[in-house]
């Protein structure tokens, strides 16, 4: 049945007024960071398994793996590894204890970043977990790969920024930030702390070596304690790049229960869409 052009004329219409649709985000992506580590800790030792699945249905994937020590500069340093054979259309592939397995170091903590070829975006996740106790079991923290895509240059906007949100202060609580450098420029960025209702306490200016990672450890009884920052919550942590030299920069932070042991993560999160 045909339709009247008054019904076409009313449909394009609906059409124009109706609102957009955003795009869907995902950690999908050719170039990924996160932290990766193999260290003997008070509780077993902590290692990070990498999974990493190609979504093509038909294309197979091409995956180059690096690795930077933290505070080491990584345009000198990086170790490399090429993961053996490509990964097929619709295929995963774990990698166990990827710093002492794959990189061989055996006490090492740092970045790691998964590339992959052009027309092939891969979904980079990893398990950092310690195993102890009388019976050996895996304790720890899920960590998504942060598409480089994400990392954030020198930009004095509210479009500058990422945002650690819902962080607690108290006994009970330990929170470790970490700023990535996904480029080969040595970083300078900028760590604020801010309260529930947005007033600052203090800036802390850290430098990161190219491909590589820098962490504040036990922030609010370290790095922010001069401001004397009160219990409660939640605080937020604003990052941004200081010094507009071409890095950029990428953020999480951990917040562990010191009653558990259990740690959980927060990304550092961009403003817009």
């Amino acid at each position: 049945m045909k339709s009247s052009p008054l019904s076409c004329a009313a449909l394009l219409l609906a059409l124009a007024l109706s609102p957009a649709v955003a795009a869907a985000d995902t950690i999908s992506s050719t170039d990924s960071f996160l932290p990766a580590v193999h260290i003997n800790g008070s509780s077993g030792v902590f290692r990070t398994d990498v999974t990493i699945f190609n979504p093509d249905p038909a294309v197979a994937a091409v995956v180059d793996l690096y690795y930077t020590e933290a505070d080491r500069d990584g345009t000198a340093a990086r170790a490399f590894t090429e993961l053996p054979g490509n990964l097929g259309p619709r295929a995963s592939v774990t990698l166990p204890d990827v710093v002492l397995l794959t990189f061989e170091y055996s006490s090492s903590y740092g970045l790691l970043e998964v590339k992959s070829s052009s027309a092939t975006p891969v979904l980079v996740t990893s398990n950092t977990y310690n195993m102890a106790g009388a019976v050996a079991g895996t304790y720890g923290q899920f960590s998504p790969g942060q598409p480089s895509r994400n990392a954030i240059d020198f930009d004095n906007s509210a479009l500058g920024v990422l945002f650690v949100t819902g962080i607690p202060n108290d006994p009970s609580h330990r929170t470790n930030a970490v700023v990535m450098n996904p480029t080969g420029i040595s970083l300078e960025a900028g760590v604020q702390l801010l309260d529930a209702v947005g007033n600052l306490f203090k800036t802390v200016l850290v430098t990161v070596s190219p491909y590589s990672l820098h962490q504040l450890n036990d922030i609010f009884n370290v790095d922010f304690a001069s401001a004397s920052p009160p219990e409660g919550g939640p605080w937020r942590l604003n990052v941004f790049v200081n010094v507009a030299n071409g890095a950029r920069a990428l953020c999480y932070a951990t917040v562990t229960d010191l009653r558990t042991g259990d740690p959980y993560l927060l990304t550092g999160q961009l403003a817009r869409p």
